[in-house]
């Protein structure tokens, strides 16, 4: 029954999350292809680019360390909304993050140094009840952002954010 109920919370959570004029557009990394964001880099950098045009924030942190592709999540973020037109001035990089966890902390000691006081989450909408429970322990002021991804199959990483979520509470 935990796990229903658990299940049923994120996608609630997830769409009903909406973002709030910050400081900075956090956007939490993935899973880069070589020296290319996969596509549900992609996307996150999509949500991010939207946002940052319509006026939500004027900087973006870019939060992801080196995994298996070529060049860090963060460097392959900025690329990619460079070639979007976003300045290279806006986008400040955070390069040492292997989790969700390390994400928020090492941009939470980024915004502290720039006097940010908060921050939109840019992530998947099944991803956004576990980032903002971790950003919440971190006493993080943020608000969320999240659509339906295009390229995954979201059931089952609902699934695995069951899993974390449990995991963290233990």
């Amino acid at each position: 029954m935990y796990g229903g109920w658990q299940y049923i919370s994120i996608v609630r959570f997830g769409n009903a999350i909406q973002p709030h004029k910050s400081d900075v557009i956090i956007v939490l990394g993935a899973q880069v292809w070589g020296y290319e964001p996969s596509p549900s880099l992609k996307e996150r950098c999509n949500w991010a680019y939207e946002l940052y045009r319509q006026g939500y924030a004027p900087k973006l942190i870019l939060s992801g360390a080196h995994g298996d592709g070529y060049i860090s999540e963060a460097e392959a973020m900025r690329r990619y909304l460079a070639g979007k037109g976003i300045p290279h001035d806006v986008m400040i990089l955070e390069e040492q993050s292997h989790s969700t966890r390390t994400n928020l902390l090492f941009s939470k000691q980024i915004m502290e140094r720039e006097g940010m006081k908060t921050a939109i989450l840019v992530t998947n909408r099944f991803h956004q009840k576990r980032a903002q429970l971790l950003a919440k322990q971190l006493n993080m002021n943020t608000s969320g952002y999240a659509a339906k991804s295009q390229a995954l199959f979201e059931p089952y990483w609902v699934v695995r954010e069951v899993l974390a979520i449990t995991k963290d509470s233990l």
